[in-house]
């Protein structure tokens, strides 16, 4: 940029000042004084246009760091408040089904005939009582929404170093396994959880007092909503910065699309300046 405007001058002071010279003279120093103008003004141009352009690819990432960041926390925000809300009402329920809380009868064909299976056993229908299909469900719903969070950070693990570990400490159902699969609950080696209906429908109604040591208060219902008091006490700081995501390109897009484009612009408007000489 310096360059060219010290040529239009040099150009000016070769062929003679515009106004103290002979009229061809001025006329070659107006055509050099174009020349150099009009090759300034293509740098110029040209140079504005990747400014520009850069500037906009800049927004583009940020744009798009934002929606990252804003769908991490939407579905963060989700997991957690399902999970605390399924946890607390494990947590707080009462066990105590009632007498008679599983009913079990013979299937029966079209014809009235008990249904065997391949080994010539009677196939049995299992029906529950209410309490009981309500604690089922109560049980069912912590495990769904455990899994579901376990499966998010899981697959955030790479966002940050505070994800990956999070999502370890979600896993921590596997040091307690064998007490969960005592009354019905297995663990998966990520820490998810599986439900044997019926072993867990026959544990609540043989010693719900049992079930609930273990499932509810002081157990697996508790543990999880300690996960999620520390999940959301750290909310703010689980995604990174853009300025750590992104590094230091920011600043150097910032650096050359903040005055620099100001000042191309300006510059490139010298042509009016001089239409206003002649």
């Amino acid at each position: 940029m310096a360059t060219n405007i010290n040529g239009m001058l040099n150009s000016a002071n070769k062929y003679g000042y515009l106004f103290n010279n002979s009229a061809s003279q001025r006329q070659n120093s107006i055509n050099s004084l174009w020349s150099n103008y009009g090759n300034f003004q293509n740098n110029a141009s040209s140079a504005l246009g990747a400014l520009t352009e850069l500037k906009q690819n800049a927004a583009a990432v940020v744009d798009s760091y934002n929606e990252a960041k804003d769908t991490f926390y939407t579905e963060f925000d989700s997991n957690m408040s399902a999970l605390k809300k399924s946890a607390s009402a494990l947590k707080n329920l009462k066990f105590d089904v009632g007498d008679d809380p599983i009913t079990k009868k013979a299937v029966l064909d079209k014809d009235g005939n008990e249904v065997k299976d391949k080994n010539g056993e009677t196939v049995m229908e299992t029906t529950y009582s209410k309490g009981m299909q309500s604690a089922l469900d109560t049980v069912k719903s912590l495990v769904d929404s455990y899994n579901d969070s376990i499966k998010f950070l899981s697959d955030n693990s790479a966002v940050s170093g505070r994800v990956s570990k999070m999502a370890s400490n979600f896993g921590d159902t596997t040091y307690r396994s064998s007490l969960y699969e005592q009354v019905g609950i297995s663990v998966g080696k990520d820490g998810t959880l599986s439900i044997d209906e019926e072993k867990l429908a026959n544990s609540i109604a043989e010693n719900p007092d049992k079930v609930s040591r273990i499932l509810g208060k002081d157990g697996l219902a508790d543990k999880a909503i300690q996960h999620v008091d520390t999940a959301n006490g750290q909310r703010n700081n689980l995604f990174p910065s853009a300025k750590s995501m992104l590094g230091n390109q920011l600043d150097a897009v910032a650096l050359y699309t903040g005055k620099s484009m100001i000042n191309m612009t300006n510059i490139s408007n010298i042509g009016n300046l001089i239409n206003m000489m002649f």
